[in-house]
């Protein structure tokens, strides 16, 4: 697994390297924020709903880089870790089975910015990437997720090369149900059909300088 988030992190690297050639402006964010507890249905093979699997409240952090493309869309590569701990509850709400997990959060996305004034600016977008759940007791598995977040925020100048990041995201981990071929009376087509497995919220924010 260690190997796998190696490859990701050096892919998203070069991507944003080939951006920064030939951008305006780069941003680096150093990154932390409080993510909520959240917690998912626990589904036996059968069907029959077994409980629930919860992951504890606790600090995220990480990093972003900022490439400010052109008419105030703004390219930036996230990621994110979360040291936390998941706990399987049965349906009387008695916990059966407990283990420390790190989410990986690996993403990149557009962003608008808008400028309030020469200390201020705005931002909003949507972001794309994969969420990788590691608890630390080998019985468990790692489990990889697409993953979707909107996020929006604020940030403050305190000169011309370092501001404050103030930040709110919600993070929609999905898992792929169902992917369908078929023919028709236009010709082929093909579809494929996902489901937010849980929600995870954060609020937060960091450091930036500008390059």
């Amino acid at each position: 697994m260690k190997h796998q988030f190696g490859r990701i992190v050096l892919a998203l690297a070069v991507i944003v390297g080939a951006h920064s050639a030939s951008a305006q402006r780069v941003e680096m964010n150093a990154l932390s924020a409080y993510m909520f507890g959240t917690s998912t249905d626990y589904i036996y093979s059968s069907g029959a709903r077994y409980g629930e699997i919860w992951i504890a409240p606790s600090a995220v952090y990480g990093g972003a880089v900022d490439v400010i493309l052109r008419n105030n869309i703004m390219f930036e590569v996230q990621y994110m870790v979360q040291p936390t701990r998941a706990e399987e509850r049965g349906l009387g709400g008695l916990v059966a089975h407990s283990t420390d997990l790190t989410n990986h959060f690996i993403q990149a996305g557009g962003l608008y910015t808008r400028s309030l004034s020469r200390a201020a600016d705005v931002f909003g977008g949507v972001m794309f990437g994969l969420e990788v759940f590691d608890p630390s007791k080998p019985q468990y598995e790692s489990v990889v997720r697409f993953l979707g977040t909107l996020t929006g925020g604020t940030k403050v100048w305190l000169t011309d090369a370092i501001g404050l990041r103030f930040q709110a995201a919600l993070n929609m981990p999905m898992v792929l149900s169902g992917v369908g071929f078929y023919f028709g009376t236009g010709g082929p087509d093909y579809g494929a059909s996902t489901f937010v497995q849980l929600l995870q919220f954060n609020l937060g924010g960091g450091v930036v300088v500008r390059l």
